[in-house]
């Protein structure tokens, strides 16, 4: 029995037109362009460049630089510079001296922050160079009145000295004692003895210019004064064999006054001092009050020593700044040094020349030739 599903209708046989059987369409693509067909729920991706926001992005040498160094540090330097002048310069050359780092810095620093240098901080080395700006004003505005304040105090200081020479620069006789006669006598015939004992003679001569002064001094080395000698300009210090000590201070200002101060050695002056002392003081007592005069030995001492301190500060701080290659770290300890240097020139200006005593212008020239010697061995060293 043959099961009706199994059953496939046949076509008759025979002649005559045969069923076509059925086909599945095909589609028929436009002309042009071909789209390809889409699957359902399928978005489709455009190719070329991804649709995202086309924002430029920083450039990436200014993404990479960092605030320079050097334009802070030219801030600090500069800022030192100006509480220097602020404190006070007394010379162009100190002012220059001062002002040349933190202008190179800040120099260096604008040409590190420009727009296509290696760093950024540019308003920073703007400022760097304001604050020096501004200090070399202040400094200068320092010197110009100094220098106006000098030249004042010098006039009338010259002045004076010219009013009080008057009365000092007459005629004298040179005396013919052991001390006087260790000593060459000066061409001038116009001073004034201000001492003359068994143990010290000094006397003021006037009218020396720069020319009797160096021949006299020849006269005196001539004479066997070469014993831990020191020379300069202004000033001779020097021993002979047999102890004799002499100082000679030059002023060429006014009256060119020659200051000459011979002193017997020191085993003759020690006694001298031991048996005459007492009597020495009664003079001086007696002209004044002596309480007042030991206040102003200590006064004049302390203002000396004080003297002698600062400058040797000073050139262990040149020694200092000198062998190690002039570090600009030192311009702090340099300014507390002129403040210094202001008020010990202040107690040497209130001393009066004219009213001291022997033993303090012995003391006085003493302190000046140590002085001379350091500051003449350090020249030197910075020649070298």
């Amino acid at each position: 029995m043959t099961n009706p599903s199994d059953f496939t209708p046949q076509p008759p046989q025979g002649s005559g037109p045969q069923p076509v059987q059925p086909t599945q369409p095909v589609p028929v693509q436009p002309a042009g362009n071909t789209v390809p067909p889409q699957t359902p729920g399928v978005i489709p991706i455009a190719s070329g460049t991804p649709n995202t926001p086309n924002t430029p992005d920083a450039p990436t040498n200014v993404r990479n630089k960092k605030t320079s160094k050097l334009a802070v540090f030219a801030i600090i330097v500069a800022a030192v510079f100006l509480l220097i002048t602020f404190i006070g310069v007394n010379s162009w050359s100190l002012l220059a001296f001062f002002a040349l780092l933190p202008v190179l810095l800040s120099g260096f620093a604008v040409y590190t922050t420009r727009k296509d240098g290696k760093a950024q901080g540019r308003v920073l080395a703007w400022v760097a160079v304001g604050i020096t700006v501004v200090a070399l004003i202040v400094g200068g505005v320092g010197v110009v009145r100094n220098g106006l304040e000098a030249k004042a105090s010098h006039d009338a200081a010259e002045q004076a000295a010219k009013e009080a020479a008057k009365a000092k620069c007459d005629a004298y006789s040179w005396p013919t004692t052991d001390l006087a006669s260790q000593l060459p006598k000066p061409e001038s015939s116009k001073g004034k003895i201000e001492k003359d004992s068994s143990s010290t003679f000094y006397i003021k001569v006037c009218g020396t210019d720069a020319t009797a002064y160096d021949n006299y001094v020849k006269a005196l080395q001539e004479k066997g004064f070469t014993v831990d000698y020191f020379k300069s300009s202004s000033a001779f210090n020097a021993k002979n064999a047999a102890g004799y000590s002499v100082n000679i201070r030059y002023d060429s200002k006014g009256d060119s006054i020659m200051a000459i101060l011979i002193l017997a050695p020191d085993d003759s002056s020690t006694s001298s001092t031991s048996g005459n002392g007492a009597t020495q003081n009664n003079d001086d007592s007696g002209s004044g009050d002596a309480s007042t005069g030991s206040s102003s030995d200590d006064d004049f001492k302390a203002a000396m020593d004080s003297y002698e301190s600062l400058m040797n500060e000073y050139a262990d701080f040149m020694e200092k700044y000198n062998a190690g290659g002039h570090p600009a770290s030192m311009a702090a300890d340099y300014a507390k040094i002129m403040v210094k240097y202001n008020d010990a020139m202040k107690k040497l200006d209130a001393i009066d020349e004219n009213s001291l005593t022997t033993e303090e212008q012995q003391y006085y020239i003493e302190v000046q030739t140590r002085v001379n010697q350091r500051l003449v061995s350090v020249g030197a060293s910075t020649a070298q």
